[in-house]
């Protein structure tokens, strides 16, 4: 690998540290510009003789976050706009929206969503790729591999989390994470890339097995740090691919950006898509790819607006990462969505004529730390502490009643109200960073007397709104998602790219009305930490 490619995997809208100090107005704001940006390029990447296919999912991503992301791109870090939105105006691309409801609730759980996709069939929340009534689905990547295709998976999350484990995995239930780490053992994946070590170490697993030895045995390079994957970054390079980085999820960007040493040594979304791209290109017939930027859904999960929008961000160098492949390999086809909405994500207008919205969103920009780091600081002190601690993190001065609610939040049993915010002290901390408040001057005019950030969310649950879906490159126009679809629709479009012919087994929703069950309100919250922990 060159140096060039080396130094980093990311492309898009990169500029200079020159002109961001211009941009910005100077070193204090550029020091809070994600570093993997600054300086960065793309990856030389060479042709290849079979057709590609990249699917990309930014989970639990809403238009709100979209759309504060671009701003973020353009407003704060001096880009010419974000590659998301430079290709969702383009004439060449199909732009439409997709219907996400499972077969338990109008508001799906990450796992049938993505179920929907690889199967072409609906099913329950919480179900891999089988029916509620045990019937396994077969997948799009199981279908694809039998044509003699490659196929990959990337994520910020565990490989193990429901979203990519729903192209491999029959489980009944996505928490059963260790059983489906030996699903991919069985499946083996040409590539797979991301979190969740701990269901792969002898140490950590239940029943002793280590299977990054038992991947090593099989012919996989496993590799467990940034540099060991860089290295493998090379069209050179031959066999298999599995790499685990963390023991749950890769850490939030802002966290990777700002924290130690342990963060900083965690790859990017875009250099592990980079390193796969070149792997799976050396495959003479083609690839199947899965990226997903996983951890977009666990901070809207958490009221956590900054991580949120940079978790899209590093998305959209992602998706410059992707570009540079297919400018070397048009004969690619380049799905974007998202799988469902998320805690109301609200770009609210503030100020008078809301003439303050803009302002108010780059204050978020101060953020040098995720609510995840700075709730693991928090814990065990006291009001006065955690106002210090909120306050070094956010560059935002908090009242001590706002600390004791922050306080109140951390303890056992705390229950919010009014509303469904289970994460917490999350969605208080989200609420306090929101906080703005308008008054009279002396000369009456109205004017800020707090202005603070201005993302709000109704919730921290998943949303049921439909959701964008983007198509580019190769065939595009010809895969029917310039419209309102339903999230199965996308199975028929990936069959139909790969030239296959394959129905599943389906059921409506009144039959699968007998296999709802009601889980107790301990086994939900145990799910829910889980989750996004």
């Amino acid at each position: 690998m060159s140096d060039r490619t080396k130094g980093a995997f990311v492309a898009g809208g990169a500029v200079s540290r020159r002109d961001l100090l211009k941009a910005a107005g100077g070193a204090a704001l550029c020091s809070l510009v994600p570093s993997l940006a600054v300086g960065a390029q793309a990856p030389d990447f060479r042709s290849s003789r079979g057709r590609g296919l990249i699917f990309v999912v930014g989970d639990g991503m809403p238009l709100g976050v979209v759309r504060a992301m671009h701003e973020i791109s353009t407003g704060v870090y001096g880009n010419a706009g974000s590659i998301l939105y430079r290709r969702m105006r383009d004439e060449h691309s199909v732009l439409g929206y997709v219907g996400t409801r499972s077969l338990s609730s109008i508001v799906t759980d990450s796992a049938p969503a993505s179920v929907a996709w690889a199967t072409g069939s609906k099913t329950m929340n919480r179900m891999l790729s089988s029916l509620p009534d045990g019937r396994p689905l077969k997948t799009i990547m199981e279908l694809v591999k039998e044509e003699g295709y490659a196929c990959g998976l990337v994520t910020t999350a565990r490989v193990t989390h429901a979203t990519p484990a729903a192209w491999i995995s029959h489980r009944m239930h996505r928490d059963s994470e260790e059983e489906i780490a030996l699903d991919y053992l069985k499946f083996r994946p040409d590539v797979l890339l991301g979190g969740g070590s701990s269901y792969f170490s002898a140490a950590k697993r239940k029943d002793g097995r280590d299977l990054f030895k038992e991947f090593g045995d099989s012919g996989y390079a496993v590799v467990q740090d940034r540099g060991s994957l860089l290295e493998q970054g090379t069209v050179l390079s031959k066999g298999p691919l599995m790499g685990a980085f963390t023991a749950s999820h890769i850490s939030y960007y802002v966290d990777r950006v700002h924290g130690g040493e342990g963060e900083k040594a965690q790859p990017s979304l875009a250099e592990m898509t980079a390193v796969a791209l070149q792997r799976l290109s050396a495959h003479p017939r083609g690839f199947l790819l899965q990226v997903e930027a996983g951890r977009i859904d666990h901070a809207n999960h958490s009221n956590d607006a900054w991580a949120s929008i940079l978790e899209t961000y590093e998305m959209d160098m992602t998706l410059g990462v992707i570009e540079a492949y297919l400018k070397a390999n048009p004969s690619t086809l380049v799905i974007v969505i998202s799988d469902h909405g998320n805690a109301g994500w609200g770009l609210n207008g503030t100020g008078p004529e809301y003439s303050d919205s803009g302002d108010a969103l780059k204050k978020y920009a101060s953020v040098r730390a995720s609510f995840e780091t700075m709730i693991r600081r928090m814990r065990g002190k006291s009001a006065g502490e955690i106002r210090d601690i909120f306050e070094e993190s956010t560059a935002c001065r908090i009242s001590h009643e706002e600390a004791s609610m922050m306080y109140d939040a951390l303890q056992p049993g705390y229950k919010p109200y009014p509303g469904d915010y289970a994460y917490q002290p999350d969605a208080t901390m989200g609420k306090i960073l929101a906080h703005s408040a308008y008054g009279a001057d002396a000369r009456g005019r109205k004017t800020a007397l707090v202005r603070r950030g201005n993302v709000g969310f109704t919730s921290s649950n998943h949303t049921g709104e439909d959701q964008m879906v983007l198509a580019f490159g190769h065939t595009a126009h010809q895969t029917g998602l310039g419209r309102c679809v339903e999230n199965t629709y996308l199975f028929t479009v990936l069959c139909s790219y790969f030239g296959i012919k394959y129905k599943n087994p389906s059921l409506s929703y009144d039959e699968a009305k007998q296999y709802l069950k009601t889980v107790s309100a301990g086994e939900w919250e145990r799910h829910l930490r889980l989750h996004i922990a």
